[in-house]
Formats: structure tokens, sequence, C-alpha cells
């Protein structure tokens, strides 16, 4: 009973940060599958700070990394 119990609340965990990544995408004008499993992610470590997914998410987007001497 108490793991069917956990699996239910790691599930409701999972569409709500799905929901909440969809309506981010939206607001942002972004689209893909694997833009929202990488929000999601993003999520999952930041929480539901819009401002800290969004500096997040261009952190994990930049082409080239920064080279320090």
């Amino acid at each position: 009973m108490k793991s069917s119990l956990l699996s239910y609340m790691a599930q409701q965990e999972e569409s709500k940060s799905e929901e909440f990544a969809k309506q981010f995408m939206a607001e942002e004008g972004l689209k893909g599958k694997a833009r929202r499993i990488k929000i999601m992610r993003i999520i999952d470590n930041v929480g539901y700070d819009k401002k800290k997914i969004k500096t997040a998410l261009l952190r994990s987007t930049i082409a080239e990394r920064i080279q320090h001497d």
C-alpha cells in the first residue's frame, strides 16, 4: 500500500512538472518534445521559479563553453 502511494505521488509530481513545462513553453514561444523534457529536468533541479528556469535553460543551450585561462 505504501509503495503504491509513493508511486502515485511521484506520478502526480511528474504530471505537475509536465503541465508547468507546457505552460512555460507556451509563454516563451518554445516548441518540441526534447525541449519540454529538458525543461522538466530543470524544474526537478531548480523548482518552479520561472526566472531560474529561464536562466538554467539559457545556460544549458550555450553553444560554446567559456574557456578560462
